[in-house]
């Protein structure tokens, strides 16, 4: 009889054990055709590369039996250079800041799917562009969508952009301010009328004198 109880204990014991659950992941897909660049938790950034993947460890309370369902808010910060994420609040606006709910034991999955395009400036000069000025070009007037500032020698920025579609049609024109107060054009109909996941990329040198 005194075995057969000493097996029931075990029994319990261990199903109490197998009940007990903590932590949980979170896994982002890269879908895109550029870098995303990811960080959890505060935590260091990570970038995942075009069709890439990565695996966040998130620490959770222990679940059990008795101590019902155990779940966790995050703040995510996530940013593709094709890919932005809307802001659920307001429409039509976007933002690189959300939260996530994670439970214990859970893996939950994140697909980056690219829906913009970019623009993307690398200084390879010895002097700072001091202003990277992106104008929207519809056939009439070109109207300012955006400034990259202070671009330091050896470093890149990028600007996420609208794309272009048949029924919204128009290219972008770019110019480049350097520290010297001289200007650099790039861009017309034929190079920078983007898709969607579609990066014009710039690599300003020092001009040959």
């Amino acid at each position: 009889m005194r075995t057969i109880w000493s097996y029931a204990l075990l029994a319990v014991v261990l199903l109490l054990l197998s009940a007990c659950e903590s932590g949980g992941k979170f896994i982002v897909f890269n879908n895109s055709s550029y870098p995303v660049y990811t960080a959890v938790d505060s935590g260091p950034q990570v970038t995942i590369p075009a069709g890439g993947m990565h695996s966040f460890e998130i620490d959770t309370k222990t679940q059990s039996l008795f101590s019902g369902e155990v779940k966790r808010t995050v703040p995510v910060f996530l940013k593709g250079e094709t890919y932005s994420m809307e802001d659920a609040y307001h429409e039509n606006l976007w933002t690189d800041n959300t939260t996530i709910i994670i439970y214990a034991g859970e893996v939950l999955q994140a697909y980056v799917n690219p829906n913009r395009a970019c623009i993307k400036v690398t200084n390879n000069s010895s002097q700072t562009i001091t202003e990277a000025t992106i104008y929207k070009n519809a056939g009439v007037i070109p109207t300012p969508f955006a400034v990259i500032t202070n671009i330091l020698p050896g470093e890149s920025k990028f600007q996420r952009v609208d794309y272009y579609t048949t029924s919204n049609q128009f290219f972008y024109q770019i110019e480049l301010k350097t520290e010297d107060g001289n200007t650099y054009n790039y861009g017309d109909a034929s190079t920078t009328m983007l898709l969607k996941d579609e990066q014009y990329p710039i690599v300003f040198t020092d001009p040959v004198k």
